[in-house]
Protein backbone atom coordinates (compact mmCIF):
# COMPACT_ATOMS: atom_id res chain seq x y z
CA UNK A 1 0.00 0.00 0.00
CA UNK A 2 1.55 3.66 -1.02
CA UNK A 3 1.50 6.13 1.53
CA UNK A 4 -0.82 9.15 0.65
CA UNK A 5 1.46 12.24 -0.34
CA UNK A 6 0.79 15.31 0.77
CA UNK A 7 0.20 17.73 -2.16
CA UNK A 8 3.51 20.08 -2.33
CA UNK A 9 3.10 23.94 -2.45
CA UNK A 10 2.97 25.03 -6.49
CA UNK A 11 4.62 27.93 -7.72
CA UNK A 12 3.63 29.02 -11.12
CA UNK A 13 3.33 27.55 -14.01
CA UNK A 14 2.66 24.20 -11.70
CA UNK A 15 5.88 23.81 -10.73
CA UNK A 16 6.50 23.09 -7.27
CA UNK A 17 7.93 25.07 -5.15
CA UNK A 18 11.55 25.30 -2.91
CA UNK A 19 10.27 23.03 0.42
CA UNK A 20 9.62 20.18 -2.38
CA UNK A 21 12.22 20.63 -4.65
CA UNK A 22 14.48 20.35 -1.32
CA UNK A 23 12.89 17.47 -0.89
CA UNK A 24 13.48 16.35 -4.42
CA UNK A 25 17.31 16.43 -4.40
CA UNK A 26 17.31 14.90 -0.84
CA UNK A 27 15.96 11.65 -2.73
CA UNK A 28 16.74 11.42 -5.84
CA UNK A 29 20.12 12.09 -4.73
CA UNK A 30 20.60 8.62 -3.38
CA UNK A 31 20.58 7.83 -7.41
CA UNK A 32 23.55 9.18 -8.03
CA UNK A 33 25.12 7.69 -4.66
CA UNK A 34 24.80 4.07 -4.79
CA UNK A 35 25.44 4.38 -8.60
CA UNK A 36 29.27 6.17 -7.72
CA UNK A 37 29.11 3.26 -4.99
CA UNK A 38 28.26 0.27 -7.23
CA UNK A 39 31.12 1.77 -9.90
CA UNK A 40 33.83 2.54 -7.77
CA UNK A 41 33.23 -0.95 -6.31
CA UNK A 42 33.53 -2.99 -8.84
CA UNK A 43 37.07 -1.20 -9.56
CA UNK A 44 38.66 -0.36 -6.15
CA UNK A 45 37.86 -4.01 -5.40
CA UNK A 46 39.23 -5.51 -8.50
CA UNK A 47 41.86 -7.36 -7.36
CA UNK A 48 40.22 -8.59 -4.67
CA UNK A 49 38.04 -10.16 -7.11
CA UNK A 50 40.67 -11.37 -8.95
CA UNK A 51 42.72 -13.68 -6.14
CA UNK A 52 39.28 -14.78 -4.65
CA UNK A 53 37.88 -16.56 -8.38
CA UNK A 54 41.46 -16.83 -9.23
CA UNK A 55 40.72 -14.93 -12.99
CA UNK A 56 42.98 -13.68 -15.33
CA UNK A 57 43.19 -10.21 -16.91
CA UNK A 58 41.51 -10.56 -19.56
CA UNK A 59 38.83 -12.45 -17.76
CA UNK A 60 38.65 -9.04 -15.60
CA UNK A 61 38.47 -6.96 -18.91
CA UNK A 62 35.51 -9.25 -20.26
CA UNK A 63 33.57 -9.57 -17.30
CA UNK A 64 32.71 -5.63 -17.74
CA UNK A 65 30.56 -6.96 -21.21
CA UNK A 66 27.92 -8.27 -19.33
CA UNK A 67 28.32 -5.78 -15.93
CA UNK A 68 27.52 -2.95 -18.02
CA UNK A 69 24.79 -4.55 -20.47
CA UNK A 70 22.78 -3.97 -17.58
CA UNK A 71 23.22 -0.29 -19.02
CA UNK A 72 21.30 -1.34 -22.32
CA UNK A 73 18.55 -3.44 -20.29
CA UNK A 74 17.92 -0.38 -18.42
CA UNK A 75 17.09 1.87 -21.80
CA UNK A 76 13.89 -0.76 -21.72
CA UNK A 77 12.72 0.13 -18.45
CA UNK A 78 14.03 4.12 -18.98
CA UNK A 79 11.40 4.20 -21.97
CA UNK A 80 8.59 2.41 -19.90
CA UNK A 81 9.12 5.75 -17.82
CA UNK A 82 7.72 8.01 -20.56
CA UNK A 83 4.31 6.24 -20.42
CA UNK A 84 3.58 5.40 -16.59
CA UNK A 85 5.89 8.12 -15.47
CA UNK A 86 8.93 9.18 -13.41
CA UNK A 87 7.74 8.19 -10.04
CA UNK A 88 6.87 4.49 -9.66
CA UNK A 89 10.20 3.60 -12.01
CA UNK A 90 11.90 5.23 -9.18
CA UNK A 91 10.18 3.99 -6.38
CA UNK A 92 10.27 0.05 -7.98
CA UNK A 93 14.06 0.53 -9.10
CA UNK A 94 15.46 1.01 -5.36
CA UNK A 95 14.07 -2.77 -4.17
CA UNK A 96 15.58 -4.41 -7.65
CA UNK A 97 18.86 -2.69 -6.47
CA UNK A 98 18.47 -3.69 -3.31
CA UNK A 99 18.05 -7.44 -4.49
CA UNK A 100 20.94 -8.06 -6.71
CA UNK A 101 23.13 -6.11 -4.69
CA UNK A 102 22.81 -8.48 -2.10
CA UNK A 103 22.84 -11.48 -4.19
CA UNK A 104 26.42 -9.98 -5.69
CA UNK A 105 27.56 -10.77 -2.12
CA UNK A 106 26.94 -14.72 -1.85
CA UNK A 107 28.19 -14.68 -5.56
CA UNK A 108 29.75 -18.85 -5.86
CA UNK A 109 32.11 -17.68 -9.14
CA UNK A 110 32.98 -14.58 -11.16
CA UNK A 111 30.30 -14.73 -13.77
CA UNK A 112 28.15 -15.30 -11.07
CA UNK A 113 29.04 -12.11 -10.14
CA UNK A 114 28.99 -10.51 -13.39
CA UNK A 115 25.16 -11.65 -13.77
CA UNK A 116 24.10 -10.51 -10.46
CA UNK A 117 25.99 -6.87 -10.96
CA UNK A 118 24.62 -7.07 -14.33
CA UNK A 119 20.96 -7.14 -12.26
CA UNK A 120 21.61 -4.45 -10.14
CA UNK A 121 23.35 -2.18 -13.28
CA UNK A 122 19.85 -2.33 -14.98
CA UNK A 123 17.75 -1.09 -11.69
CA UNK A 124 20.42 1.78 -10.93
CA UNK A 125 21.04 2.96 -14.52
CA UNK A 126 17.13 2.69 -15.02
CA UNK A 127 17.00 4.70 -11.61
CA UNK A 128 19.67 7.45 -12.25
CA UNK A 129 18.11 8.15 -16.21
CA UNK A 130 14.85 9.08 -14.50
CA UNK A 131 15.59 10.64 -11.64
CA UNK A 132 17.91 13.44 -14.27
CA UNK A 133 14.60 13.57 -16.36
CA UNK A 134 12.70 14.32 -13.05
CA UNK A 135 15.16 17.43 -11.98
CA UNK A 136 15.48 18.58 -15.24
CA UNK A 137 11.74 18.80 -15.88
CA UNK A 138 10.63 19.87 -12.27
CA UNK A 139 13.36 22.84 -11.47
CA UNK A 140 12.94 26.14 -12.91
CA UNK A 141 15.32 27.15 -15.76
CA UNK A 142 17.30 29.85 -13.93
CA UNK A 143 18.27 26.23 -11.17
CA UNK A 144 18.37 23.26 -13.71
CA UNK A 145 22.18 23.49 -13.79
CA UNK A 146 23.17 23.94 -10.36
CA UNK A 147 20.44 21.10 -9.01
CA UNK A 148 21.88 18.91 -11.91
CA UNK A 149 25.41 19.65 -10.25
CA UNK A 150 23.96 19.14 -6.76
CA UNK A 151 22.75 15.76 -7.21
CA UNK A 152 25.37 13.94 -9.58
CA UNK A 153 27.75 15.48 -7.03
CA UNK A 154 26.40 12.63 -4.61
CA UNK A 155 28.60 10.17 -7.55
CA UNK A 156 31.73 10.52 -5.83
CA UNK A 157 30.23 10.41 -2.18
CA UNK A 158 29.18 6.98 -2.88
CA UNK A 159 32.70 6.37 -4.08
CA UNK A 160 34.29 7.85 -1.30
CA UNK A 161 32.61 5.46 0.61
CA UNK A 162 33.89 2.57 -0.79
CA UNK A 163 37.41 3.78 -0.11
CA UNK A 164 36.68 5.17 3.59
CA UNK A 165 35.25 1.74 4.13
CA UNK A 166 38.51 -0.34 2.65
CA UNK A 167 40.47 2.57 4.34
CA UNK A 168 38.73 0.58 7.47
CA UNK A 169 39.83 -2.40 7.02
CA UNK A 170 36.52 -4.05 5.70
CA UNK A 171 38.49 -6.14 2.67
CA UNK A 172 40.47 -7.21 5.13
CA UNK A 173 38.00 -9.49 7.35
CA UNK A 174 36.26 -12.71 6.27
CA UNK A 175 34.55 -12.69 2.82
CA UNK A 176 37.15 -9.82 1.41
CA UNK A 177 35.17 -7.93 -1.19
CA UNK A 178 32.03 -9.33 -0.37
CA UNK A 179 30.92 -7.36 2.75
CA UNK A 180 30.93 -4.21 0.42
CA UNK A 181 28.20 -5.44 -1.26
CA UNK A 182 25.71 -6.59 1.98
CA UNK A 183 26.89 -2.80 3.79
CA UNK A 184 26.11 -0.95 0.77
CA UNK A 185 22.64 -2.89 0.67
CA UNK A 186 21.75 -1.43 4.69
CA UNK A 187 20.35 1.71 3.61
CA UNK A 188 18.76 0.78 0.49
CA UNK A 189 15.69 -0.07 1.96
CA UNK A 190 15.06 3.56 4.06
CA UNK A 191 15.51 5.00 0.67
CA UNK A 192 13.05 3.01 -0.52
CA UNK A 193 10.31 3.76 2.13
CA UNK A 194 11.13 7.58 1.79
CA UNK A 195 10.67 7.88 -1.92
CA UNK A 196 6.93 7.16 -1.25
CA UNK A 197 6.89 10.81 -0.53
CA UNK A 198 7.75 12.23 -4.52
CA UNK A 199 5.19 13.35 -6.57
CA UNK A 200 4.88 12.68 -10.30
CA UNK A 201 6.69 15.55 -12.45
CA UNK A 202 4.49 18.48 -13.16
CA UNK A 203 5.36 18.29 -16.67
CA UNK A 204 4.84 14.65 -17.22
CA UNK A 205 1.64 14.83 -15.61
CA UNK A 206 0.35 17.48 -18.40
CA UNK A 207 2.17 15.39 -21.45
CA UNK A 208 0.42 12.42 -20.58
CA UNK A 209 -3.21 13.52 -20.15
CA UNK A 210 -2.61 15.70 -23.91
CA UNK A 211 -1.66 11.41 -24.82
CA UNK A 212 -4.38 9.99 -23.51
CA UNK A 213 -5.78 6.84 -25.02
CA UNK A 214 -2.76 6.94 -27.48
CA UNK A 215 -1.43 3.44 -27.61
CA UNK A 216 2.07 2.12 -27.06
CA UNK A 217 3.63 1.19 -30.06
CA UNK A 218 6.91 -0.86 -30.38
CA UNK A 219 7.83 1.91 -32.79
CA UNK A 220 8.08 4.51 -30.13
CA UNK A 221 11.21 3.30 -29.04
CA UNK A 222 12.61 5.16 -31.64
CA UNK A 223 10.16 8.13 -31.16
CA UNK A 224 13.70 10.19 -30.25
CA UNK A 225 15.08 9.51 -33.62
CA UNK A 226 11.93 10.68 -35.60
CA UNK A 227 13.30 13.45 -38.64
CA UNK A 228 13.97 16.95 -36.74
CA UNK A 229 15.66 15.12 -33.67
CA UNK A 230 17.45 12.53 -35.19
CA UNK A 231 20.79 15.11 -35.86
CA UNK A 232 20.69 16.38 -31.94
CA UNK A 233 20.31 12.54 -30.92
CA UNK A 234 23.08 11.18 -32.96
CA UNK A 235 25.13 14.13 -31.68
CA UNK A 236 24.38 13.91 -27.86
CA UNK A 237 25.53 10.27 -27.96
CA UNK A 238 28.45 10.84 -29.83
CA UNK A 239 29.72 13.00 -26.74
CA UNK A 240 28.29 10.43 -24.94
CA UNK A 241 29.96 7.94 -26.35
CA UNK A 242 33.50 9.58 -26.89
CA UNK A 243 33.05 10.59 -23.11
CA UNK A 244 32.19 6.98 -21.34
CA UNK A 245 34.73 4.69 -23.69
CA UNK A 246 38.03 6.32 -21.98
CA UNK A 247 37.03 7.33 -18.73
CA UNK A 248 35.07 4.28 -17.83
CA UNK A 249 38.73 2.64 -18.68
CA UNK A 250 40.41 4.87 -17.15
CA UNK A 251 37.96 4.38 -13.91
CA UNK A 252 37.64 0.76 -13.87
CA UNK A 253 41.55 -0.26 -14.35
CA UNK A 254 43.59 2.71 -12.54
CA UNK A 255 43.24 0.94 -9.44
CA UNK A 256 45.05 -2.03 -10.46
CA UNK A 257 47.18 0.11 -12.85
CA UNK A 258 48.30 1.46 -9.29
CA UNK A 259 48.58 -1.40 -7.43
CA UNK A 260 50.14 -3.81 -9.50
CA UNK A 261 52.72 -0.91 -11.72
CA UNK A 262 53.21 1.46 -9.02
CA UNK A 263 53.19 -0.53 -6.04
CA UNK A 264 50.69 0.71 -4.28
CA UNK A 265 48.72 -1.45 -1.27
CA UNK A 266 45.05 -1.56 -1.12
CA UNK A 267 44.84 0.74 1.43
CA UNK A 268 46.76 3.40 -0.19
CA UNK A 269 45.16 3.04 -3.52
CA UNK A 270 41.32 3.34 -1.64
CA UNK A 271 42.64 6.56 0.24
CA UNK A 272 44.23 8.38 -2.65
CA UNK A 273 41.03 7.90 -4.73
CA UNK A 274 38.70 8.59 -1.43
CA UNK A 275 40.80 12.39 -1.20
CA UNK A 276 40.50 12.55 -4.87
CA UNK A 277 36.85 12.03 -5.13
CA UNK A 278 36.26 14.37 -1.79
CA UNK A 279 38.33 17.46 -4.44
CA UNK A 280 36.17 15.77 -7.24
CA UNK A 281 32.65 16.28 -5.78
CA UNK A 282 34.02 19.99 -6.41
CA UNK A 283 33.83 19.01 -10.34
CA UNK A 284 30.14 18.14 -10.44
CA UNK A 285 28.96 21.79 -8.67
CA UNK A 286 31.58 23.37 -10.76
CA UNK A 287 30.21 22.08 -13.73
CA UNK A 288 26.95 22.99 -12.71
CA UNK A 289 27.36 26.75 -11.43
CA UNK A 290 29.73 27.15 -14.70
CA UNK A 291 27.26 26.27 -17.07
CA UNK A 292 25.27 28.64 -15.82
CA UNK A 293 27.74 31.69 -16.38
CA UNK A 294 29.15 30.67 -19.50
CA UNK A 295 27.32 28.42 -21.43
CA UNK A 296 26.72 24.50 -21.63
CA UNK A 297 28.95 24.37 -24.72
CA UNK A 298 31.35 26.82 -23.53
CA UNK A 299 31.71 24.44 -20.18
CA UNK A 300 31.66 20.74 -21.96
CA UNK A 301 34.64 21.75 -24.03
CA UNK A 302 36.62 23.01 -20.84
CA UNK A 303 35.92 19.71 -19.39
CA UNK A 304 36.42 17.44 -21.83
CA UNK A 305 39.54 18.61 -22.60
CA UNK A 306 40.98 18.44 -19.05
CA UNK A 307 39.81 15.16 -19.41
CA UNK A 308 42.15 14.03 -21.89
CA UNK A 309 45.11 16.18 -20.57
CA UNK A 310 45.01 14.68 -17.27
CA UNK A 311 44.00 11.16 -18.65
CA UNK A 312 46.95 11.06 -20.70
CA UNK A 313 49.38 12.28 -17.34
CA UNK A 314 47.52 10.08 -15.58
CA UNK A 315 48.74 6.57 -17.26
CA UNK A 316 52.30 8.06 -17.80
CA UNK A 317 53.63 9.69 -14.86
CA UNK A 318 55.67 8.29 -12.17
CA UNK A 319 55.73 9.68 -8.50
CA UNK A 320 53.12 9.18 -5.93
CA UNK A 321 52.56 13.18 -5.37
CA UNK A 322 52.54 13.87 -8.73
CA UNK A 323 50.73 10.41 -9.65
CA UNK A 324 48.23 11.80 -6.81
CA UNK A 325 47.63 15.24 -8.15
CA UNK A 326 47.08 14.24 -11.44
CA UNK A 327 44.16 11.57 -10.38
CA UNK A 328 42.66 14.56 -8.28
CA UNK A 329 42.49 16.72 -11.73
CA UNK A 330 41.03 13.71 -14.14
CA UNK A 331 38.14 12.72 -11.23
CA UNK A 332 37.38 16.38 -10.93
CA UNK A 333 37.08 16.53 -14.81
CA UNK A 334 36.64 13.34 -16.07
CA UNK A 335 33.92 12.60 -13.55
CA UNK A 336 32.38 16.15 -12.77
CA UNK A 337 31.59 16.43 -16.38
CA UNK A 338 28.28 14.78 -15.49
CA UNK A 339 26.28 17.77 -15.29
CA UNK A 340 26.61 19.40 -18.44
CA UNK A 341 26.24 15.99 -20.25
CA UNK A 342 23.25 15.40 -18.55
CA UNK A 343 21.70 19.44 -20.01
CA UNK A 344 22.38 17.88 -23.11
CA UNK A 345 20.05 14.66 -23.31
CA UNK A 346 17.70 16.15 -20.99
CA UNK A 347 16.89 19.70 -21.92
CA UNK A 348 16.80 19.84 -25.96
CA UNK A 349 13.94 16.90 -26.13
CA UNK A 350 10.03 17.34 -25.31
CA UNK A 351 8.68 16.08 -22.18
CA UNK A 352 6.96 12.98 -24.31
CA UNK A 353 10.71 11.44 -24.97
CA UNK A 354 12.70 13.11 -22.45
CA UNK A 355 13.62 9.70 -20.48
CA UNK A 356 13.97 8.09 -23.37
CA UNK A 357 16.51 10.51 -25.12
CA UNK A 358 18.14 10.17 -21.79
CA UNK A 359 18.34 6.91 -21.94
CA UNK A 360 19.34 6.45 -25.51
CA UNK A 361 22.12 9.07 -24.51
CA UNK A 362 23.23 7.07 -21.31
CA UNK A 363 22.06 3.50 -21.80
CA UNK A 364 22.84 2.80 -25.03
CA UNK A 365 25.80 5.25 -26.47
CA UNK A 366 27.43 5.54 -23.18
CA UNK A 367 27.01 2.37 -21.63
CA UNK A 368 28.92 0.84 -25.52
CA UNK A 369 32.04 3.22 -24.27
CA UNK A 370 31.62 1.81 -20.69
CA UNK A 371 31.37 -1.57 -22.50
CA UNK A 372 34.49 -1.37 -24.48
CA UNK A 373 36.63 0.61 -23.22
CA UNK A 374 37.21 -1.56 -19.86
CA UNK A 375 37.38 -4.89 -21.91
CA UNK A 376 39.42 -3.37 -24.29
CA UNK A 377 42.18 -2.31 -22.25
CA UNK A 378 41.78 -5.34 -20.45
CA UNK A 379 42.89 -7.16 -23.85
CA UNK A 380 45.01 -5.03 -25.35
CA UNK A 381 47.00 -4.02 -22.03
CA UNK A 382 47.09 -7.81 -20.71
CA UNK A 383 50.88 -9.20 -20.91
CA UNK A 384 51.19 -10.49 -24.42
CA UNK A 385 48.35 -8.40 -26.06
CA UNK A 386 48.90 -5.84 -28.56
CA UNK A 387 49.81 -3.13 -26.55
CA UNK A 388 50.79 -4.92 -23.33
CA UNK A 389 50.62 -2.28 -21.26
CA UNK A 390 47.82 -1.22 -18.65
CA UNK A 391 48.69 2.70 -18.64
CA UNK A 392 49.35 2.86 -22.34
CA UNK A 393 45.79 0.82 -23.48
CA UNK A 394 44.06 3.72 -21.25
CA UNK A 395 46.34 6.51 -22.97
CA UNK A 396 45.71 5.58 -26.56
CA UNK A 397 41.56 5.27 -25.33
CA UNK A 398 41.79 8.67 -24.52
CA UNK A 399 42.53 10.57 -28.33
CA UNK A 400 38.66 9.02 -28.55
CA UNK A 401 37.45 11.87 -26.51
CA UNK A 402 38.44 14.50 -29.43
CA UNK A 403 35.66 14.48 -31.62
CA UNK A 404 33.55 15.57 -29.16
CA UNK A 405 34.98 18.99 -29.22
CA UNK A 406 34.18 19.49 -32.48
CA UNK A 407 30.46 18.38 -32.32
CA UNK A 408 29.84 20.45 -28.74
CA UNK A 409 30.80 23.39 -30.99
CA UNK A 410 29.50 22.54 -34.35
CA UNK A 411 25.74 20.64 -33.19
CA UNK A 412 24.89 21.15 -30.21
CA UNK A 413 22.61 24.57 -29.35
CA UNK A 414 23.50 26.50 -26.36
CA UNK A 415 20.68 26.12 -23.73
CA UNK A 416 21.48 28.23 -21.10
CA UNK A 417 18.55 30.79 -19.48
CA UNK A 418 16.14 28.97 -22.22
CA UNK A 419 12.72 27.27 -21.13
CA UNK A 420 12.06 24.35 -21.63
CA UNK A 421 9.42 24.48 -23.73
CA UNK A 422 11.36 27.22 -25.89
CA UNK A 423 14.03 24.73 -26.43
CA UNK A 424 12.33 21.40 -27.69
CA UNK A 425 9.13 23.25 -29.03
CA UNK A 426 6.59 21.55 -26.25
CA UNK A 427 5.44 21.37 -22.88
Amino acid sequence: MMVPVRPAPQASGGQAGPGYLRLLLVLLASAAFFDGYDNEASSLLLTNVQHSFHASVATLGLIRVPIAAGQFVAFFAVFASDRIGRRPLLVWSILGYTTFTVATAFSPDIWAFAGFQLGAQTFTAAEFAVAVALVTEEFPTERRGRALGTMLAMGPLGAIAVGLLSAAGLADIGYSWRPFYLVGALPLLAVALARRRLRESWRFSASQAARAGVRLRLADLLAAWQPGRRTLLAAVGAISLCQALPVAAATYWWPFYAERDQHLSVNLTALYFVAAAAVGVGGYYGCGRLMERIGRRATAAIYVSATIAFGVALFQVHGRALSFAILVGAVFFGLGIGPVLAAFATELFPTEIRAQATSWARNVFASAGMVVGPALVGVLGARGGLVGSIGDSVTILMVVAVPSLWIIWKVIPEATGRDLADLAGTH
